[in-house]
């Protein structure tokens, strides 16, 4: 016997459900899908009868193209047949509406046997050519799919039928009515009716606002529905797009990554928006679940409807900002009365264009803004904090308040003063260590002499400084390498050395012996390479030198313990970073370390939890001079 007779594919009981997830798990999927399958045989009509009762007989019925014996074998029993492939994106109509044009909504094979959903096995009648098949097909154990029973007689006209005995997962007609008239927008070619009722929101009695936008060549017919007065049974809010006459996804305050609104808040509570296009086609996610990810075209068109349900948004909600206004003077009135009259038309004002841009605020918010606003008016700073407060989102204000509840403003201050000189530092290298221009001695070192607590928490301390013995025994010791012309330009920075090839920075942390004596106890020596200078085995040699050097030099009072840091754009292969520098007793007197600007910056943003990422708009707008300005010409400390 041949070995591979031996071996055959199986699948699991389940396998069919699993392979259809939603369509036969969820009856809102799986009945979308069937009117989605009538939508695409070229139907103008689907009647849905839908039972009172389980055990009752529910179907769906269109006058779509109905389908041959060819056609059920090859499509219908076929396991995710891909429409596209097989019969492009357009819709095939019968001859009587063969000049109608309809994209098709199907594409991943699965929805035509969603009656699953509401039981084990359906029956499917479909005519056309003057032949009518009926079969009934069930859930198998042995295959996927089995048809349990065949017929055939002839039949005028085409359609299809399908029927199912329901044994679970249904739906009142009213709940099917309310789904779908929130998933297919009535089409001029295209009906719904459930128990004999037609399905249609496109005249609904409380649309408000209608209007067509246009995002390149992208046409949205954009309408907001007044859901306060609506049937109770009508329940949606949210933006819905419907292309083609399908709804993409749920209906939510979002679309994809976008967020437009707060769900909690009244505007959201109380209107829908429906979308309606027939342009977006290409950037909708196959089970018709969304829209495809990081999309720059679905972002454009959320960016025209945020800004269009924005105005219509303030404008729909007037009456009720005005008054809100009203009432939380009126909660102020004393204190409001005692201002002077251009104090009072500010305060106005400020609550009024808080109330524009937050028309969803709550009453007692609004009253608590003006009473504070009311006490910044009395004070020296009121004015330019009132200002601010105009244009502060309602995130901002949540955050703000939070901040209060723990913090006193001067010392929240303090902190994020000594944050944000941090970030800023590293901000600047970040911008001028690649550029071959930059000015080591007035940019770059001054900047890493700031920013020593890149290489350590050890060299926090404020005690480093220059000193007028080290800056001598730097001279000393880098006196033949020193580029002259440098030099002279560096006399107001004694503590940086410009060599032909790089700049040293040296300063010293002091300690006092027990005689009373001032000494250097350690030196910290940084040597920037300039701009596109590797560093190699030779100039890590060279800074085992500069500690050697100054440990043994014969101007300090002290053998100080000397770290050397040398800095460049990139080290080459086989380099050492980290070395130890030892006297003839072995007694370790200094160390050398070798790091890129790259490793430094990613070092500090990591010691600073990221926030540079986190903050990336209000540092990206600052400009690199004014950087350079704030970082170079400030201490690192901001005194209150």
């Amino acid at each position: 016997m041949n070995n591979m007779e031996l071996f055959e594919s199986s699948h699991e009981q389940d396998y069919l459900r699993r392979e259809l997830g939603d369509v036969v798990s969820q009856p809102d999927v799986a009945i979308t899908e069937l009117v989605a399958n009538a939508h695409d045989a070229g139907a103008s009509l689907i009647k849905i009868i839908v039972p009172n009762n389980y055990n009752a007989l529910m179907s769906f019925e269109d006058n779509g193209t109905g389908m041959t014996k060819d056609h059920i074998q090859n499509r219908w029993l076929k396991l995710r047949y891909n429409r596209l492939n097989r019969q492009g994106p357009n819709v095939d109509f019968p001859d009587e509406r063969k000049a109608l044009k309809r994209k098709a909504y199907g594409r991943n094979g699965i929805g035509r046997h969603a009656l699953f959903c509401f039981g084990d096995s359906y029956t499917l009648e479909t005519w056309r050519d003057g032949i009518e098949h009926s079969l009934e097909i069930a859930i198998g154990s042995d295959k996927p799919l089995v048809v349990k029973s065949c017929k055939e007689r002839k039949k005028k006209g085409h359609g299809t039928r399908l029927t199912v005995h329901v044994q679970k997962n249904l739906w009142s007609a009213n709940k099917i009515k309310e789904m779908l008239s929130l998933r297919f927008i009535s089409m001029p070619d295209f009906s719904i009716e459930v128990n004999g009722q037609k399905v249609d929101i496109s005249n609904h009695p409380n649309i408000v606002d209608q209007k067509e936008l246009q995002v390149g060549d992208i046409k949205l017919n954009v309408v907001i529905i007044d859901a306060k007065t609506a049937s109770r049974s009508l329940k949606y809010n949210g933006i819905g797009i419907w292309v083609g006459g399908r709804r993409v996804g749920e209906m939510e305050w979002r679309i994809g990554s976008h967020s437009f609104i707060d769900g909690r808040k009244s505007f959201s509570l109380r209107f829908a928006i429906i979308v309606q296009t027939d342009d977006l086609r290409d950037e909708i996610l196959e089970d018709w679940s969304g829209f495809k990810p990081k999309s720059t075209t679905i972002k454009n068109v959320a960016d025209v409807l945020y800004t269009h349900i924005s105005e219509k948004r303030r404008e729909l909600l007037k009456d009720e900002i005005a008054e809100i206004k009203i009432e939380a003077l009126e909660a102020n009135r004393k204190e409001f009365d005692e201002l002077p009259q251009l104090a009072k038309e500010e305060i106005s004002d400020f609550a009024e264009e808080i109330l524009n841009e937050n028309p969803d605020i709550k009453p007692e918010i609004i009253q608590l803004a003006i009473k504070a606003a009311i006490n910044l008016e009395k004070s020296h700073f009121g004015q330019s904090l009132l200002e601010k407060l105009t244009t502060i989102a309602v995130d901002d204000v949540e955050a703000l308040n939070k901040l209060l509840d723990e913090w006193s403003a001067k010392d929240a201050l303090k902190v994020l003063s000594e944050i944000d000189s941090r970030i800023k530092v590293i901000e600047t290298l970040r911008r001028l260590s690649g550029d071959s221009d930059a000015d080591e001695l007035h940019t770059i070192h001054p900047l890493m002499l700031k920013a020593r607590w890149l290489f350590g928490p050890e060299y926090e301390s404020s005690e480093y400084s220059s000193n007028i013995g080290l800056v001598k025994t730097i001279q000393k010791v880098f006196g033949k390498k020193i580029d002259k012309e440098a030099f002279i330009n560096s006399q107001k920075r004694p503590d940086i050395t410009i060599l032909k090839d790089s700049s040293i920075g040296a300063q010293a942390l002091e300690e006092v012996d027990e005689e009373g004596i001032v000494k250097v106890k350690t030196v910290l020596v940084i040597e920037v390479k300039k701009g596109g200078l590797a560093i190699g085995r030779d100039e890590v040699g060279q800074a085992d030198g500069y500690v050697q050097d100054i440990v043994y030099s014969d101007i300090l009072a002290s053998a100080p313990f000397v770290n050397a840091i040398v800095v460049g754009e990139k080290i080459e292969p086989k380099t050492s970073t980290k070395k130890e520098i030892m006297d003839d007793n072995g007694r370790v007197i200094g160390k050398v370390m070798a790091v890129t600007f790259s490793n430094l910056i990613a070092t500090a943003e990591g010691r600073l939890f990221r926030l540079r990422e986190k903050l990336k708009d209000h540092y990206d707008i600052i400009s690199t001079e004014k950087l350079k300005t704030e970082t170079l010409n400030t201490n690192l400390k901001l005194e209150i």
